[in-house]
C-alpha cells in the first residue's frame, strides 16, 4: 500500500547526525527595516534585569517570520510493533493518516468478502468501525488524506471496473462510485485547496490498463479526463497536489519499462521519465509510491520487476532525475510506501519475498549508503504469508513514523511507530529596544515563548521581531525590566527608598519618593505639592513660609510697609511709621498730636491746645478770643 506525505518543513539535509542548524542571529540592526506594528498581547509584561521571565507573546503571522532549524537526536531508535485489529483477515489494502489531535486512522478491508473498516488509535486503545462492503468480489489498494480539517477522503478500485470514493467528515462516511470502465489495480488521491479529491487511475484494459486518467471532484460533480493515452500503461500510479493546485502524478508505463512522472504546472500536461529499462534490463514503475520535500523535490519508491529490487528516483520537473536501487537482496521491494522527514531524508517500508521481511530503508547524511534493516518477518513461509503484503506510511508533525501493515500468516493488522530522530524548531530574534535580545521558540502562528534576556539597566522598552531576512518588525506590546533591588526603578537601593513601590526624586524629608514639584520634599511631606517654592506652612494660614512674613502667626501673612506689624494689624500697611491710630482720625498715633482726640491732630504753637480749638494756633501764649 502506498502512502504519502508532504512535510511543510523542509529546509536542508544535514550533513551528520546531532548536527544542528542554528539560526544567524548576530544581525546587524542598523541594517534592519521596520514595518508597521503587529497588534501583540504579551504575559508577563515585567520582569527581573536579570532575566530568566519565561513570557508568551500572542498575535499572528509568526510563522513566516521564523527561521526553521532541523536537528538530529542521534539516538537509534527502534520500533514499536502492535496489533490494531484482530478481525478475520483484518488489515488488506490498508491506508494511514494521523489527525491534529495525534489519533491514527487506518482504512483496511477484512474477510474475503473485502469489507471495509475504519479502525481508530486514541492514545490508548484501538476502536474498529464497519464502513462498507467493497462493490466487487475484491477491491484493491486503498489510498487516502487527510484534509486540514482531520476529515478522511479514501479512494480504492474494483474487479468490476469502478473507482469508489470514500469521505469521513468526523462522525460518518459516505460513498460514491466515481466511474466505471477503471482497470483494477492502485489508484492515488489528493485533494486541491479547496479540499475537492482528484483520483488518478488507469483504464480498463489487460496489463497496466489503457492509459493513464485523472477524476476530479469541483464541488458538485466529477469529471475525468485522459492525461496519457496508450496500451499497457497508467497503472500503478501515485498523485500530489501542490499548494498552488498543480498536480503532479507517478505512474506506470509499463510498455516501454519506464517509470514516469506527469504535470499540469505549465498549464498542460509535461512528462518526464525518472528511470527507464527495457527486456532482461530492468522494468522499474511497479508499485509507485509518491512524496514531495518542501523544496519542491519529489521522492519515488517503486520496484523493478526484471530485477526484483527496490528503486528510488528522485528529481524536479525541468531538471535532472536520479535512481538508486535501495535494496537488491533477492526477490524484494513490493508494495513500498515513501514518506519524507523534515530534514528531507526519504523513509521508505516495503515487502521483501526474500525471507518473507517487511522492511524499512532511509537514507540520511550518517551513512552515504541506504540503510536497510527488517521490521517484522515470518521465516519459512510461504507466497502470501508474513507480514507488510499490504502496507502504508505516514511522518506526523512532531518526526513520529506511523505504519499500517498486514500479518497474513495471522490474519490481523498491525501498526508499527519509530521516530525518525528528527527535531524541527522554529526560532526567531526578539529584540527589547536597546536593553538586549534573546532567540525565542516560534510554537506556532499565533504563539512565542521565551526566556528574557539579561540587561545591564532597568526600564520599559518596545518589543521587536527580527526575522530570518534582519527585517524588524516592532509590535504594539511593551515589556518593563525591573531590578529587584530597586523596585521602583528611581535609581534609590530599595533599602534607602522610603518609597520602595513607587519612583520618587524626593530627598529633604524622604528618599525616592513622589516629588511632583520637585523641590526635593515628598508630596506627602509638601504642604504644597506642586509649587517648588513652598513645602512648609507652620501657622496653617494656607500661605507657605517662604511667602508668609508672619510663618507663625495664623493671623498675617503680609507686612507690606516693612514696619514689624503685619497688614492685617496694620492701620496704615504702606506706612512704615505708622502702625495705630487710636482716635480713629486718620492720622496714625505717632503722628497725631492727640491720639485720643479725634477732633485734633495738630499743635502748632505747642500750647496743648489743639490747632482745631485753638483760636491763635501760632501763639502759645493765647488760645481763645
Amino acid at each position: 500500500m502506498r502512502t504519502w506525505l508532504v512535510i511543510s518543513l523542509f529546509l536542508a539535509v544535514l550533513a551528520s547526525p546531532m548536527l544542528t542548524h542554528p539560526s544567524n542571529l548576530e544581525l546587524e540592526f542598523d541594517e534592519i527595516h521596520y514595518t508597521s506594528p503587529i497588534q501583540t498581547s504579551v504575559s508577563s509584561s515585567s520582569g527581573w534585569i536579570t532575566g530568566g521571565e519565561e513570557i508568551t507573546i500572542t498575535g499572528s503571522g509568526f510563522s513566516a517570520l521564523a527561521e526553521t532549524n532541523v536537528t538530529y537526536d542521534g539516538i537509534n531508535h527502534q520500533w514499536t510493533k502492535t496489533t490494531a485489529d484482530y478481525g478475520n483477515e483484518a488489515g488488506h489494502e490498508n491506508a494511514i493518516a494521523v489527525d491534529s489531535n495525534g489519533h491514527v486512522h487506518i482504512v483496511h478491508a477484512s474477510g474475503d468478502g473485502y469489507a471495509f473498516t475504519h479502525s481508530v488509535y486514541d492514545g490508548s486503545s484501538w476502536t474498529p468501525t464497519a464502513i462498507k462492503n467493497c462493490e466487487g468480489s475484491y477491491c484493491w489498494d486503498t489510498h487516502m488524506v487527510i484534509d486540514d480539517n482531520d476529515e478522511l477522503h479514501a479512494a480504492y478500485s474494483t474487479n468490476t471496473g469502478l473507482i469508489v470514493y470514500m469521505h469521513y467528515d468526523g462522525s460518518s462516511w459516505t460513498s460514491t462510485q466515481v466511474t466505471t470502465g477503471a482497470k483494477v489495480g492502485p489508484v492515488g488521491i489528493a485533494l486541491d485547496s479547496n479540499n475537492h479529491p482528484h483520483i488518478s487511475f488507469t483504464g480498463y484494459d489487460q496489463y497496466c490498463g489503457n492509459g493513464l486518467r485523472l477524476a476530479s471532484f469541483d464541488g458538485t460533480s466529477w469529471s475525468t479526463n485522459i492525461i496519457e493515452s496508450g496500451s499497457n500503461k497508467g497503472c500503478d500510479s501515485a498523485i500530489i497536489i501542490d499548494g498552488n493546485d498543480n498536480a503532479y502524478i507517478a505512474f506506470q508505463d509499463r510498455d516501454q519499462a519506464k517509470l514516469k512522472f506527469t504535470t499540469n504546472k505549465s498549464g498542460s500536461w509535461i512528462t518526464y521519465t525518472p528511470d527507464t529499462g527495457g527486456y532482461n534490463i530492468a522494468y522499474p514503475g511497479y508499485y509507485s509510491s509518491l512524496a514531495m520535500d518542501d523544496q519542491g523535490q519529489f521522492h519515488i519508491a517503486h520496484y523493478d520487476s526484471d530485477n526484483d529490487d527496490l528503486r528510488y528516483s528522485t528529481g524536479v520537473p525541468n531538471g535532472a532525475w536520479s535512481t538508486d536501487i535501495v535494496d537488491s537482496s533477492g526477490n524484494t521491494g513490493r508494495n513500498p510506501s515513501i514518506a519524507i522527514d523534515a530534514a528531507g531524508d526519504p523513509h521508505i517500508v516495503y515487502r521483501s519475498w526474500s525471507g518473507w521481511k517487511f522492511k524499512y530503508a532511509t537514507l540520511n547524511p550518517s551513512s552515504p549508503n541506504w540503510q536497510v534493516s527488517t521490521i517484522e518477518n515470518h521465516p519459512g513461509g510461504s507466497q502470501g504469508d508474513g507480514p507488510g503484503e499490504s502496507n502504508s506510511l505516514i511522518i506526523d508533525d512532531g518526526g513520529m513514523m506511523h505504519v499500517a501493515y498486514t500479518d497474513e500468516t495471522n490474519g490481523v493488522l498491525r501498526y508499527a511507530t519509530k521516530s525518525t530522530g528528527v527535531t524541527v524548531t522554529n526560532e526567531i530574534t526578539v529584540k527589547f529596544g536597546q536593553l538586549g535580545s534573546v532567540t525565542a521558540d516560534v510554537i506556532d502562528d499565533s504563539t512565542i515563548r521565551l526566556t528574557t534576556p539579561a540587561v545591564a539597566n532597568p526600564g520599559t522598552s518596545t518589543i521587536s521581531l527580527v526575522d530570518a531576512e534582519g527585517n524588524e518588525h516592532q509590535l504594539s506590546s511593551t515589556f518593563e525590566f525591573i531590578d529587584q533591588n530597586d523596585l521602583d526603578a528611581d535609581g534609590i537601593p530599595n533599602a534607602n527608598d522610603d518609597c520602595p513601590d513607587v519612583a520618587g526624586t524626593s530627598t529633604l524629608d524622604q528618599n525616592g519618593c513622589p516629588d511632583d514639584d520637585s523641590d526635593g520634599y515628598s508630596n506627602s511631606g509638601d504642604a504644597f505639592p506642586n509649587d517648588v517654592l513652598e513645602w512648609a506652612d507652620t501657622d496653617g494660614d494656607g500661605v507657605g513660609n517662604n511667602a508668609d512674613a508672619f510663618p507663625n502667626d495664623s493671623s498675617e501673612t503680609e507686612d507690606s510697609d516693612e514696619d514689624g506689624v503685619g497688614d492685617n494689624s496694620d492701620a496704615f500697611p504702606f506706612n512704615a511709621f505708622e502702625q495705630i491710630d487710636s482716635d480713629g482720625d486718620g492720622v496714625g498715633d505717632n503722628s497725631d498730636a492727640f491720639p485720643n482726640n479725634p477732633s485734633e491732630t495738630m499743635d502748632s504753637d505747642g500750647d496743648g491746645v489743639g490747632d482745631n480749638a485753638d483760636a491763635f494756633p501760632e501763639n502759645a501764649y493765647e488760645q481763645q478770643d
